[in-house]
């Protein structure tokens, strides 16, 4: 073993560490659900071994990409290749809707902010902003160790997660959001 590779040259254990992260965050999570699109692998480039990624883009179309990083890296590639699906898999069941006071930058305008409750558990903040002629939008999964903390503790991490500013609601929009505690949980 050697710094580059602290777990060895069995991809596969690279590939468990990246489930056991993506459970922290999904505790839903099932193997199942990674894009079957993905494959990984490590091989000997040049002499030297390195972690490999494919992905199969149907119709004998392979992408093979030799990556230059060392394990955590490898992991967190595998994670950020699979965190949408995974989230995709847990669609939403219930909403609350932050009334948060006018947000403005640019023409652009806070439009959506809503704490989400999904299907096979776990919330999520989304948060849509745009002008009259596009948009985004972003969502923001909450770490289930985050609702085993007391509220004000809970608002302290829920806001380092998803920063007050422009488009996001800040401490006193939550705070004054009659019923997001018991929609939480508390």
């Amino acid at each position: 073993m050697n710094e580059k590779f602290p777990y060895g040259y069995d991809v596969n254990a690279y590939i468990d560490k990246a489930f056991e992260q993506m459970k922290e965050l999904y505790p839903w999570a099932k193997k199942t659900m990674l894009r079957k699109n993905w494959s990984y692998a490590i091989e000997q480039v040049d002499g030297e071994y390195q972690f490999v990624t494919y992905f199969d883009w149907g119709k004998n179309d392979i992408e093979r990409q030799v990556l230059n990083c060392d394990g955590e890296e490898f992991i967190e590639t595998i994670i950020d290749h699979h965190h949408d699906w995974i989230e995709d898999e847990n669609p939403v069941t219930e909403t609350f809707d932050v009334p948060a006071s006018c947000r403005c930058l640019g023409g652009w305008n806070l439009e959506t902010y809503r704490l989400q409750k999904h299907q096979l558990g776990g919330y999520s903040a989304f948060v849509q902003a745009g002008n009259r002629s596009a948009g985004a939008s972003r969502t923001f999964f909450i770490p289930p160790a985050n609702f085993k903390l007391p509220w004000e503790e809970f608002l302290d991490k829920y806001l380092e997660l998803v920063p007050p500013g422009f488009f996001y609601a800040d401490r006193d929009d939550l705070e004054k959001a009659k019923g997001l505690k018991e929609f939480l949980g508390y």
